[in-house]
């Protein structure tokens, strides 16, 4: 068995959009179909096979600004990735994966 490594983020919501986040301007965006959740739970995100897509400048996700975006990839059942939208940076999230 192998070991995984995982990150600890604080998840604001779920996107349904896809990548690039971002306007013909270049600037970060996230579509209407996004999802923001009442509360944003501490949640560990196994890092295999994982996608993190950066938000420029942060995006409002219900009250709060989010920076970036994690793809997970389809595990069990699900046949599609889940992206999820928290306030940690990219460079964050992968510097704390442990």
């Amino acid at each position: 068995m192998a070991l995984s490594l995982h990150a600890l983020v604080r998840i604001y919501g779920e996107v349904k959009s896809n990548p690039p986040f971002q306007n013909a301007a270049g600037v970060a965006v996230l579509t209407d179909t996004s999802k923001p959740y009442p509360v944003a739970p501490l949640t560990y995100i196994p890092t295999n096979d994982l996608k993190i897509w950066p938000l420029q400048n942060g995006v409002l996700m219900g009250n709060t600004y989010v920076y970036s975006v994690l793809e997970l990839p389809p595990t069990g059942t699900n046949h599609n990735t889940v992206k999820l939208a928290t306030d940690q940076s990219a460079t964050a999230v992968a510097a704390g994966a442990s």
